[in-house]
Parts: C-alpha cells; sequence; structure tokens
C-alpha cells in the first residue's frame, strides 16, 4: 500500500449471480443509448443544421473511442460501478468519489431528460383520442413529474422489468427505426439535396451552420450516445464478462451508428433543418413519422407510442442505475449506508429511489419547460464521467503494463519499454474534456447547477470521511474474511421481560434492536403467583407494580417510535412460563435480566438456569 492508503476487514458476502449475456446486456445498453436519439436528433439539428449528419457521425467516432475504453476496463474489473470503480483502481478513493458522483448527475438527467420526452411523443395518440395536447410548459413540467412520481412508485414496491422484456422492446423499437429508414430510403431519401446541405462555414449556402455552431451541435449529438455506463455497470452480474461485454458493446455500437445517421437522413429529406430543430425539438422522430407522405396517419401514433414506452424504460434504468452505483459507492465507503438503505417489507433502496426521484423531478422543474437546458445539464455529468474512464485506462495501462487484460483496446501506440497506450482513449479523453469545457464556458445553467452539483459532493465526501476516519486523498483496500459457519442475524419480534419499572437500559437495548431489524417488540411482566392462592387470585399491591412497569415499557418504547405489545402474564413460576411464551409467540431473542443484589439468591440462580436451558431461542441477559 502507498502512504495514505488505508486497510479495512468485511466479511465476504454473496456475490452477484452471474446471469447474464451478450444479448441481456446488448438490450440495457441499446435501450439506454437507442432511446437518446428520441430527443437528441432535434437539438443536434438546430445548431448543425444541414451538417447534423456530420456532427451525428463526429459523435459516433467518440462513442466507438469511448465504447473501446469501456469494454476493455469492464472486462478487467468486472465489478459494478462503472467509472467509479475503474477510477479507484487507477487513482484513489476521492477521484472515484468525484467519478461517481458525476455519474450520479448523468443518472438524474437521465430520469429527467427520459422523462420529459415522452409527452411530447404521445401528443399523437392524445389528439387521436380527441383530447386536445396542451402544450404549455407548465402541463409539460406536470406531466414529467408525474411520470417520475409513478416510476418511483413501481421502484418502492419492487415491481422490475426483466432482460426478456428489456430485448423484447429493443427489437421492437429497432424494427419501427428501421422500418422508416426502409421505407424513406426506397421512397423519399434525397441524396443530393443532403450532400449538398453537408457544408460547413459556407457563406450563403443553404443551412450551412459556422464552426462554433457546429461544434454545439456535435457536443448536442454527444447525448444521442451516452448511455454505455449502464453496461459496465452490470458487469458484476454477467456471464464470460471478457467476451460477453465487448460482444454486447459492439453489437450496440454499430446498430446505434446504422440506425442514427440512417434516421439524420431521412429527416433531412422530409423535413427542413430548421423544422427539425424548432417545430419538432423535442420529438424529432414523431416529427419525420408524422410528415411521411405515405402512411403517417399510423406510422405517428406507432412511433409515438413505441418512443414513450422506450423513454420510459431508460428513464426507469436511470432510477434503478442511481440505487446500483450508490451500493457500490457505499461497499467503499464513499456514501453512507443509511443511503441505500433496505425497506423492511419491499426489499427496495427506498432512501436512494426517495432522494433520487425528488432531485430529478426537481431538475425538470429548473429546467422550466426547456429541453436543451437538459441537453447541457446531461453533457456535463456524462463528459465528467467519459473522461474519467479514458484517463484510468491511460492510467493503468502506464502504471500496471503486465496487467491481465481480457480485452484490449485497439490502436495501441508504444510509449517506453512495454507500454502501450490506445489512440482511442487519448482521442476520448481530449474529446469529452473539451465538450465539458465547452458546456462550462457557454452554458450558465450547466456551470451553475453542475459546479454546484460537484462542490456539495466533494464538501459531503469529505465530512464524511472524516468522521469514520478514513483517509480522503488515499485509498481504502478491502480485504474480505470468511467465516464459514456465520450467518447473519434476523430478529422479526423480540420479547422482554422485566421486573420493575426501573430496568429501562434493558428495554433500550431492546428498543434500540428492534428498531434496526424492524422487529416487533413484545414486554411482558410475569406476575407469580404463590401456590397458596388460585391462579387468577388478587395481588393487588404486586398487580398496581406490574402495570406501572408496563406503562413504563410503552413509554419508553414510544421514544423510539415502536409500539410493543404488552403483556401480564400469571403464573407460577418465572421460567417455564416465559419459556411458554416465547414459544407461542415465536420470538427470535428473550431479553430479560435481574439486578447484581438478587443474582446472589439461589432460586434466581435456578430460574436463570432452567431458562438458558429450555429456551429454544437464543436469551441476552442483562444484569442492573
Amino acid at each position: 500500500m502507498q502512504s495514505g492508503d488505508q486497510r479495512i476487514f468485511r466479511l465476504e458476502k454473496k456475490h452477484l449471480r452471474r446471469v447474464l449475456g451478450s444479448w441481456d446486456l446488448f438490450a440495457v445498453g441499446y435501450g439506454d443509448i437507442g432511446s437518446s436519439i428520441y430527443y437528441a436528433l432535434g437539438a443536434t439539428a438546430l445548431y448543425a443544421l444541414g451538417a447534423t449528419p456530420l456532427a451525428l457521425l463526429a459523435a459516433g467516432f467518440v462513442f466507438i473511442c469511448t465504447a473501446f475504453s469501456y469494454a476493455e476496463m469492464s472486462a478487467t474489473f468486472p465489478e459494478p460501478g462503472g467509472s467509479a470503480t475503474f477510477s479507484r483502481y487507477a487513482f484513489n478513493d476521492f477521484v472515484s468519489f468525484v467519478a461517481g458522483w458525476g455519474l450520479l448527475l448523468d443518472y438524474i438527467v437521465t430520469i429527467a431528460i427520459s422523462a420529459f420526452a415522452i409527452p411530447p411523443y404521445l401528443r399523437s395518440l392524445i389528439n387521436l383520442a380527441g383530447i386536445p395536447y396542451d402544450n404549455t410548459p407548465v402541463f409539460h413540467i406536470g406531466f414529467t413529474v408525474v411520470i417520475i412520481g409513478l416510476l418511483f412508485v413501481v421502484n418502492y414496491f419492487g415491481v422490475k422489468e426483466s432482460g426478456r422484456l428489456s430485448l423484447i422492446l429493443a427489437i421492437f423499437t429497432i424494427i419501427t427505426q428501421f422500418a422508416i429508414i426502409a421505407i424513406g430510403g426506397f421512397l423519399f431519401l434525397n441524396l443530393p439535396l443532403i450532400i449538398s446541405h453537408l457544408k460547413i462555414n459556407v457563406a450563403n449556402a443553404n443551412w450551412s451552420p459556422d464552426w462554433w455552431s457546429f461544434a454545439k451541435g456535435c457536443s448536442a449529438a454527444m447525448v444521442a450516445y451516452t448511455g454505455v455506463e449502464a453496461i459496465a455497470q452490470l458487469a458484476a452480474e454477467v456471464k464470460q464478462p471478457a467476451r460477453s461485454i465487448q460482444h454486447a458493446i459492439k453489437w450496440t455500437v454499430a446498430v446505434v451508428l446504422f440506425l442514427y445517421m440512417g434516421l439524420s437522413t431521412i429527416g433531412l429529406s422530409v423535413l427542413t433543418p430548421f423544422e427539425l430543430g424548432t417545430t419538432y425539438l423535442e420529438n424529432p422522430v414523431l416529427g419525420i413519422a408524422e410528415n411521411f407522405p405515405i402512411g403517417a396517419d399510423w406510422l405517428g401514433p406507432w412511433v409515438g407510442l413505441t418512443a414513450a414506452i422506450v423513454l420510459l424504460i431508460a428513464a426507469n434504468a436511470g432510477l434503478v442505475g442511481c440505487s446500483r452505483l450508490v451500493f457500490s459507492m457505499g461497499e467503499y465507503y464513499q456514501v453512507p449506508s443509511f443511503c441505500y438503505k433496505i425497506h423492511p417489507k419491499y426489499q427496495t433502496p427506498y432512501i436512494t429511489l426517495i432522494l433520487f426521484a425528488i432531485l430529478s423531478a426537481v431538475v425538470v422543474i429548473c429546467s422550466g419547460g426547456h429541453m436543451l437546458f437538459l441537453v447541457d445539464i446531461y453533457n456535463f455529468g456524462a463528459q465528467m464521467a467519459f473522461f474519467f474512464v479514458h484517463m484510468a485506462l491511460l492510467v493503468l495501462r502506464w502504471k500496471y503494463p503486465d496487467l491481465e487484460r481480457p480485452y484490449k483496446a485497439p490502436f495501441n501506440i508504444p510509449f517506453g519499454k512495454g507500454r502501450y497506450l490506445p489512440l482511442t482513449a487519448i482521442i476520448g479523453a481530449l474529446v469529452s474534456l473539451a465538450i465539458w469545457l465547452l458546456v462550462v464556458a457557454t452554458k450558465w445553467e450547466g456551470r451553475i447547477l453542475g459546479f454546484s452539483w460537484v462542490g456539495v459532493g466533494i464538501l459531503f465526501f469529505y465530512l464524511y470521511r472524516r468522521k469514520t476516519k478514513l483517509t480522503v486523498f488515499g485509498k481504502t483496500h478491502i480485504e474480505t474474511i470468511k467465516i464459514s459457519k456465520y450467518k447473519p442475524m434476523i430478529l422479526h419480534h423480540i420479547l422482554v421481560a422485566i421486573r420493575g419499572a426501573e430496568e429501562t437500559h434493558m428495554l433500550e437495548t431492546a428498543f434500540q434492536l428492534a428498531k434496526q431489524h424492524n422487529a416487533l417488540v413484545t414486554v411482558t411482566y410475569i406476575l407469580e403467583i404463590p401456590h397458596t392462592l388460585p391462579i387468577d387470585g388478587g395481588i393487588p399491591k404486586k398487580e398496581k407494580v406490574a402495570e406501572f412497569a408496563l406503562q413504563v415499557a410503552e413509554a419508553l418504547g414510544l421514544e423510539f417510535n415502536i409500539h410493543p405489545t404488552l403483556k401480564l402474564v400469571r403464573a407460577r413460576a418465572f421460567d417455564p412460563a416465559l419459556v411458554d411464551l416465547a414459544s407461542t409467540e415465536g420470538v427470535d431473542l428473550i431479553i430479560t435480566g435481574a439486578y447484581h443484589a438478587d443474582l446472589q439468591k439461589n432460586h434466581l440462580l435456578n430460574q436463570t438456569e432452567n431458562l438458558l436451558k429450555e429456551s429454544r431461542c437464543p436469551v441476552l441477559f442483562y444484569r442492573f
């Protein structure tokens, strides 16, 4: 270990099952990346005008470079966490946190922008139903927030989409987009017109952007290719990750590039760049379908429906991705454990879901109903993540040239003895940094919100690490210890047997355990009846003591937001009555105790010994 690093020992936990194959990863990757064209095409056309295909092609080249870096890093480190995990291996926990924190912003905006794009695509269906579509920003924002709320509810109660469903929907989407390209290619494609518009900074040329506008168009086009991180997040669940990940990424790249280039050329054959980037800024693919001279009546609603479904899945993937990433960061003590606390009933990370659903809704509200605001924020987080992935690859290639790498990015350039750096990672890092700087320099919204997010995150990380006495700028090494017979304690029901009203510390222990395990608590006072009296015979003085002790227990439980069940049990002997009650109630733990002075009495020692012998569950004995 290097100076400043720390070692932490932790119990070995069960690993995620490796059940996903190449097709499953392709479905997830395309579902995330393929959904971006439904909003990125309009933003690209707004700036790049007639050179939109060139902007998408340039961004696609950078996407290929990024895909190569992800393929190598995911195959080398098949763990969840994506860019945060790669940065931890290459740098330290602080850089890893910044990469992960930037990626969380990317996920938040994925939720926001995907949900925001749904209402415009439902317009044709709403109009088909005879309902006028409200195109005001207030309605659009409200509709989007409702969609995010519905996704939160679905995930809160644990309803999950299956990998097979993702694959089926991905196939339907690809078929739909391919149909648009095929029909348009045979009937409406106007290649001479499109080629004549592929001019940049040419005076008096139709739809020719200047170089600055084209650069902004390329920046907007990059949004169309974000989402490859979704594949990396699933690396820990992949069968044969070295082979499956690179195949899934290659298939995704090939399909996405073909469909994006095809849709842009067909779009510019039926619409002008101005119409695509203004009138249909928020639903460009629907605009293409609705302006087909043939079949627009049925193709428009169908495209609107499939787009809405795919965008909904992408928004849901963003919400799930937040949970996965926060859990991965928590495993390395970059965020507190309460951030990914699991709901006791639904077994879902409800704290994370609540937090990021609210944050994505806030981002939508801050947008004021403007798609371009979301595009700029999207690029801020995504390009941060991509930059750190490229840099992590380059640093690891330099520091550990002999590290086993099941897959290596191509086009390697020799640097010194035994060191080779891939040209694709160098280009990817430079372009990602350039686009990020472009957003920072030209978009005040992205600059303010992005840096505020990063600043709050760094302060949060610093304070958390200082509180837990962990290194801030070093690296935390996690070493697992396997205990063969270890089973985590699971408590559903705790039985507390009190002997008086002064046993508050014992009750506090019980309530704290119950709160931690979300367990039920039963507090009992066993009133021992002498053999000289009938079992239901009255003992007013002792009964009053018992009732008061139970009232104290109830009052103390409410301080912990726990409502204990109170039982006054009449019995001849303490220990058999307690064992019978524990068996009847099916408790997991008995908590009882005695005063130090009373432990010298033989009958109390016998009671304790009998209780320990006869009880079928663990007994926690408290000495006062």
